[in-house]
């Protein structure tokens, strides 16, 4: 009798513990290749423009670390690149599911593509959407169920927040070098909180932008809880000193979060601006680290 009471308990703690640890929900299976999309918005209209393509190949022996691969060479592109892009994502009536804050809010459906740069001009890789939610998802993908996602917790970064979020990056600007009193007259932009990781609780997403005569700092960062206090985990500098034509301008935006890779943890996609193109990157976080570090980037659109 005793030995069954044991097994009864033992029973139930198993059932406890999957309850608090779920196990992921991503498939035995995932397709050659999945096209993961940053979803723009103009008025009514919606359009995707490509980020990645997260290969895992036909065997899929790269299940367990798929290649990040750009949505076209990076060199000597040719017709037949744009063509096969063109063919493999955005047939008129293929389905895409999108995602706001890691979470999967609806699907979308390509009307059209919107491919541009054959003839070796400026690039546009994107494709006309319509979507089938009010919710204003930020990334999609190219599967339909493969990508599970989980509950948003996403929002708007408090008062309390921006300022412990703004006080992390003044003092590392200050570590940096740059002038105290110049740093003070610094702002956060694009403040938001949201759970990037599991377990680790709210973390904080903003840039801060410091502008001098010579040059325009921006300090993109991400700060999370160790303890009772918190830390940077991401922090990326870009100094533009053409203050005139901004031909080296690199201005970098969150755009979302998704596990774009099936690990179980969520990859983070920010967007930057250039003097005439954009483009995207992954940031990956590394627990050996403890930061967040980047993982890919390519350019996407623009002349």
């Amino acid at each position: 009798m005793m030995c069954d009471m044991r097994i009864v308990h033992l029973t139930i703690f198993l059932f406890v513990c999957a309850d608090l640890f779920p196990q992921s929900n991503s498939p035995k299976s995932m397709p050659e290749d999945v096209a993961i999309f940053a979803v723009l918005r103009d008025g009514a209209t919606f359009s995707v423009d490509p980020v990645v393509i997260v290969h895992y190949g036909p065997d899929q022996r790269f299940k367990t670390i798929p290649a990040l691969n750009s949505p076209l060479p990076s060199r000597d592109w040719t017709e037949a690149d744009f063509d096969k892009f063109e063919a493999a994502f955005y047939k008129p009536a293929t389905q895409l599911s999108m995602f706001y804050g890691g979470q999967k809010v609806g699907t979308a459906t390509v009307l059209s593509s919107n491919l541009d740069g054959r003839d070796g001009g400026c690039i546009d890789l994107s494709a006309t959407v319509s979507s089938s939610t009010s919710a204003t998802a930020l990334l999609a993908a190219s599967t339909k169920s493969e990508i599970p996602g989980h509950v948003s917790t996403r929002r708007a970064g408090t008062p309390m927040e921006i300022s412990t979020l703004r006080q992390l990056a003044v003092q590392r600007l200050a570590e940096e070098g740059l002038d105290k009193q110049l740093i003070q007259h610094g702002r956060m932009r694009q403040v938001i909180s949201a759970e990037l990781r599991h377990g680790v609780g709210r973390a904080i997403v903003g840039r801060f932008d410091v502008a001098s005569k010579r040059a325009i700092y921006q300090l993109f960062v991400v700060a999370e809880r160790d303890g009772r206090q918190y830390r940077l985990t991401l922090a990326n500098l870009v100094v533009q000193r053409d203050l005139e034509d901004g031909t080296d301008k690199a201005e970098r935006d969150y755009v979302d979060q998704l596990d774009i890779d099936g690990d179980g943890q969520d990859e983070l996609i920010t967007k930057t601006a250039h003097y005439e193109s954009w483009g995207y990157d992954v940031w990956k976080f590394y627990v050996g680290h403890h930061l967040w570090s980047h993982k890919y980037s390519a350019l996407v659109s623009g002349c």
